[in-house]
């Protein structure tokens, strides 16, 4: 691949989650052209090209911070809506759980979930009560959301959460049924009840999907109150 290739593929790499706005598009081009500048130089000096090449970007590696990584968004109305949906999947959570409370283990999680839902819901009420103003000053007050950053944390919350599911439904297997396969013996169900008991053991742990899709939502909303250049 020709340098010149090289370099825009890179740059092009840093921009991936910028915002496409003039500002980012002439920190672009002025980021391309100096390290060209800087590949020469090195090359000059009697360095290979990928030498160079691989020199370069390192020394600028560090300008992550002041390029359009960050996006800035509306700060109440981001907020606000995380935190709403926050609420929304722990009432739906609760709601899914009504059921269980003819088991015990089934009843600990309902009154756990609707716990957590009246503290999600009195930081939602308590922050609109707090920020219930219509001034322009306190509308346009933003917060600054680091994107790749964000993307990461998404991605590991995802693979945390699946990895936490695997080790829960593996000791709730080897704690209900690894007698009989150790020994050898046919797994039996006792009737309805305890195949209820069972299923509710295993569905359980699924209900903690409500932290990376908190997470995930973080990352949907940003574009949606994102603050443009206009403002």
């Amino acid at each position: 691949m020709r340098l010149e290739a090289r370099i825009t593929r890179h740059v092009n790499r840093l921009f991936a989650h910028a915002q496409d706005t003039l500002d980012n598009r002439e920190l672009k081009e002025e980021i391309h052209s100096n390290l060209a500048a800087r590949i020469d130089d090195y090359i000059s000096q009697g360095m290979s090209e990928e030498k160079a090449f691989q020199t370069a970007i390192q020394h600028i590696a560090g300008m992550d911070e002041v390029m359009s990584d960050h996006r800035r968004v509306q700060r109440v109305p981001y907020w606000t809506a995380l935190l709403q949906s926050a609420l929304i999947y722990s009432l739906i959570a609760w709601i899914i759980t009504i059921p269980m409370r003819v088991l015990m283990q089934g009843s600990a999680i309902n009154n756990l979930l609707m716990i957590v839902s009246l503290i999600v819901g009195g930081m939602y009420v308590l922050y609109l009560l707090i920020n219930k103003t219509s001034d322009s000053a306190t509308s346009v007050k933003t917060t600054v959301i680091r994107i790749p950053a964000l993307v990461q944390w998404n991605r590991r919350i995802w693979w945390l959460w699946a990895a936490l599911i695997l080790v829960l439904w593996g000791t709730q297997a080897a704690l209900r049924f690894g007698s009989n396969i150790w020994f050898n013996r046919p797994i039996q169900v006792d009737g309805p009840y305890q195949f209820a008991v069972i299923v509710i053991a295993f569905a359980i742990p699924l209900l903690s999907v409500i932290i990376p899709l908190v997470v995930h939502r973080a990352y949907r909303i940003v574009s949606k109150y994102e603050v443009s250049d206009a403002l």
